[in-house]
């Protein structure tokens, strides 16, 4: 394939474009296309189930096998208990450092490491609170870990696809790079759902958020709907 993972967010924000002017609220993703863009502090906090994988393809179908555990136990375990356990595979599975710098795009130079910090724990929550709400009960899903393909910056897009129990399938791409220092290798840096990418719509929605209400606003809106999530639960 032409391109690097740049290429699948240019191509995915051009159809993501928001007006001029206009200064959206955090919406929610597409279900079942849940935020990909979870942030965590260290690759020690690994899944077990995850830990000893070793290549791209081997990461999404890990982290696939969480999902759908949690959701075939989604009643005992609650949103609590989901979100938990999908946090540790979260933690292993996404280079998250990597992807809070290239969500806030221009204004992550000029945060202070303290706000640094602040973006990526509150980010994670968000990241959490909608993967447990959305994939909270099983009805006959599956998913398929399909062709791998190299991308010309190094990173490599393992295609997907989500069978629902009724509905259309939907086809994921996800991108990941190469993270030595995990002590795993691959993680992931992106995820395009049916051609949207996840990073080129929060990267849209949090520029115009920061942009008119500064840090502590867009702090503010992501901590609002990680409780409407968790609400929705």
């Amino acid at each position: 394939m032409r391109g690097g993972w740049q290429s699948l967010i240019a191509a995915a924000d051009r159809r993501t474009r928001i007006p001029p002017g206009m200064i959206p609220p955090l919406s929610p993703m597409p279900k079942p296309f849940v935020s990909l863009l979870a942030l965590a502090f260290s690759a020690g906090a690994a899944f077990s189930a995850s830990a000893a994988t070793t290549t791209p393809a081997e990461t999404v179908t890990s982290f696939h096998a969480v999902l759908i555990d949690n959701m075939k136990a989604g009643a005992t375990l609650k949103c609590g208990g989901r979100a938990e356990k999908v946090g540790a595979a979260v933690d292993a599975d996404f280079d998250l450092p990597f992807l809070a710098q290239r969500v806030l795009r221009r204004q992550w130079k000029d945060l202070s490491e303290e706000q640094r910090a602040q973006f990526i724990a509150t980010f994670r929550e968000l990241v959490l609170a909608t993967y447990a709400s959305q994939f909270a009960k099983f009805g006959g899903e599956k998913f398929e870990t399909r062709e791998t393909k190299d991308l010309a910056d190094g990173t490599r897009l393992v295609n997907a696809k989500l069978t629902p129990g009724s509905g259309a399938p939907v086809n994921f791409d996800y991108v990941l790079r190469e993270v030595p220092e995990s002590g795993k290798g691959w993680r992931i840096i992106n995820v395009v759902a049916d051609g949207v990418s996840d990073l080129a719509i929060r990267a849209s929605q949090y520029d115009k958020i920061y942009k008119a209400s500064g840090f502590d606003g867009l702090i503010k809106q992501i901590k609002q709907q990680t409780e409407a999530n968790k609400a929705g639960c």
